[in-house]
């Protein structure tokens, strides 16, 4: 059993108490907690209610979505795509970060000690931020992959899998870095649900992206004349739609079409 709880040593002592009242099932028990955070310049909550923060990322993405008129024009509800926005740049924002050091309190087996337990304080300039390694940046790669399949939707539906010559994108390094990246998931998965910590795939998932942004020049669909090689490298970015769409998932991610 899992609790996620606002930090304080209550659970701890109640997990202690109940192994030391000979509960076998008590050693399972496990403690996720989390500090407060606050807006950068104040040190009060009154004003900072997560809906608040929620509707201010929501419309820093609008505004910022709205420079680019052509783009905007293509997106057929703007309030909601500004919302997932903002709600994703929120979340990877607070699991980006590797928060958690093992050490060993007064039980009887090694505890995680949450680093997330601290207070933090809340940075705009971070959320708002499209570039490096943000929500709206893996955002931006999902929405570039699904972009790829509705500009070669004549090549779909792609043959069988064994039907496809996936050898032919091993001149590409990108396309082997990809492919590399794509079968270490499963062990991802893994390690997150051991650990317990989302920043294990939030990592792996912008570690796809940056290998997504070498190798959109690269591995070129548009103009390969060779319908095999157009085939391979669309089945490419095709796994890795269906990957990076299943890691922001796993992470409370809704990936969006266009943005």
């Amino acid at each position: 059993m899992i609790y996620v709880i606002s930090a304080n040593t209550y659970m701890r002592q109640c997990f202690q108490a109940l192994e030391l009242l000979g509960f076998p099932w008590a050693k399972d028990l496990v403690e996720i907690n989390y500090g407060r955070v606050f807006e950068t310049g104040t040190r009060t909550q009154s004003d900072n209610f997560l809906h608040h923060i929620i509707d201010k990322a929501a419309n820093v993405m609008h505004q910022r979505m709205q420079k680019n008129e052509e783009k905007y024009g293509a997106v057929e509800n703007p309030g909601k795509t500004s919302l997932e926005l903002g709600t994703t740049a929120l979340k990877i924002r607070y699991m980006s970060s590797r928060r958690c050091v093992l050490d060993s309190p007064s039980r009887l087996e090694p505890l995680l000690t949450l680093h997330r337990a601290l207070d933090d304080e809340f940075n705009w300039d971070r959320i708002k931020s499209f570039g490096g390694d943000s929500g709206p940046y893996l955002q931006y790669a999902y929405v570039r992959l699904a972009s790829i399949s509705r500009k070669n939707s004549h090549l779909l539906p792609l043959p069988p899998i064994d039907q496809i010559q996936t050898s032919l994108l091993v001149e590409w390094s990108p396309a082997r870095e990809i492919a590399f990246l794509l079968g270490t998931y499963p062990d991802v998965v893994k390690a997150a649900l051991k650990t317990h910590e989302p920043s294990t795939v939030v990592t792996f998932a912008f570690r796809l992206a940056h290998s997504l942004a070498r190798a959109w020049d690269i591995v070129l669909i548009k103009g390969e004349g060779d319908l095999e090689g157009a085939q391979a490298k669309l089945y490419l970015y095709e796994c890795a739609r269906d990957v990076l769409g299943a890691a922001m998932r796993l992470l409370g991610i809704q990936p969006l079409e266009y943005m």
